[in-house]
């Protein structure tokens, strides 16, 4: 039984790489014709006084925008589609979606994504408490936190990461189950760590700092705060230093096994497959781990693509005809 459902994930991974290309050439030009059956036709033709009422809130969007960072920007209306994009796509987005404190209805053109990035926004969240946390544990255990980037940890040191962070990914109903959880996984953590038992005065020490993190007190979480907007503004302007290379072959079937080996460097340049995803992630781990994220910095990965994903589909979707005429007309009246 198990090996007949390995071939028919073989048989389903073999038509999807056949479906990619397809996808590749019309899925924009898909979603722009949905789009407009939905909200209108949005062309140049269009006056500007009827696209801002077409798309209230994505013109709501680039006014707020531009009021809150447009100063610290050396944009002008002469400035190019890809400066504004670029503009749209670390301020707009990653300030003004992902971590606005406000209340702002999201941009028309992203109604389809707010699962997802309500997903980003937790996982955000979720990283930057773990990490705090295991900078506490570091500095408690006296192991420095050189160790958090070993790739030679213990199976124990691993085993109460997985926990810390599954239980940072919970529901809870009551306040007081989430602090009594995590103080016990950040305990088991340093432990691990520090490879002794921990003393009275070190565990008192450990629960002040966990309350503090889950509070919002703590220093170290309010700087892996900043940190962590930084590393989404880096992963959302990040482009590839690859050209791309036109459309991949299929994939060769093979029957009883994954089709795509994510462990192996080549082999998805020995198949033909593009590797922006492997690409990115080389250069988002360096940046993870340059701001302190290199514990979990896996996790951050993940969402940052997700991130990146979303926001550059948007600007080649609709960056031309729609972002482009509202960010001139705001700048013009800025």
């Amino acid at each position: 039984l198990h090996k007949a459902e390995l071939c028919q994930m073989d048989v389903s991974n073999y038509k999807l790489s056949q479906a990619a290309p397809l996808l590749h050439l019309v899925g924009h030009e898909y979603e722009r014709k949905h789009f407009q059956k939905i909200h209108g036709d949005y062309s140049s033709l269009l006056a500007m006084e009827e696209l801002q009422r077409m798309l209230p809130s994505t013109w709501n969007w680039v006014k707020q925008m531009q009021t809150l960072f447009g100063d610290s920007e050396n944009l002008t209306t002469q400035s190019s589609l890809e400066q504004k994009l670029d503009f749209v796509k670390r301020r707009g987005f990653v300030d003004g979606i992902l971590f606005t404190r406000s209340q702002l209805a999201l941009p028309e053109f992203l109604s389809l994504d707010v699962v997802s990035i309500n997903h980003i926004r937790s996982e955000a969240r979720c990283c930057v408490i773990a990490s705090a946390l295991a900078l506490h544990a570091c500095n408690i255990s006296r192991v420095g936190t050189s160790v958090l980037s070993s790739s030679a940890m213990s199976d124990e040191i691993n085993g109460a990461k997985q926990i810390l962070s599954s239980i940072l990914r919970r529901k809870y109903s009551e306040q007081n189950q989430l602090e009594s959880n995590v103080i016990e996984a950040i305990g088991a953590l340093t432990k691990a760590l520090a490879e002794r038992d921990l003393g009275e005065e070190e565990l008192v020490t450990l629960k002040n700092h966990a309350l503090a993190v889950l509070h919002g007190n703590d220093p170290v979480l309010k700087l892996l705060d900043n940190r962590v907007q930084s590393f989404f503004r880096f992963a959302c302007k990040w482009k590839s230093d690859t050209a791309p290379s036109g459309i991949a072959a299929p994939l060769q079937m093979e029957t009883g096994r994954s089709t795509i080996k994510t462990n192996d460097s080549t082999a998805t340049a020995g198949h033909g497959m593009n590797s922006t995803k492997e690409e990115f992630s080389l250069a988002a781990k360096k940046e993870a781990s340059r701001l302190g994220f290199a514990y979990f910095g896996s996790d951050l990965i993940e969402v940052g693509n997700e991130a990146r994903n979303i926001i550059s589909l948007a600007c080649t979707n609709y960056g031309r005809d729609i972002l482009n005429r509202f960010l001139g007309v705001a700048w013009e009246g800025s």
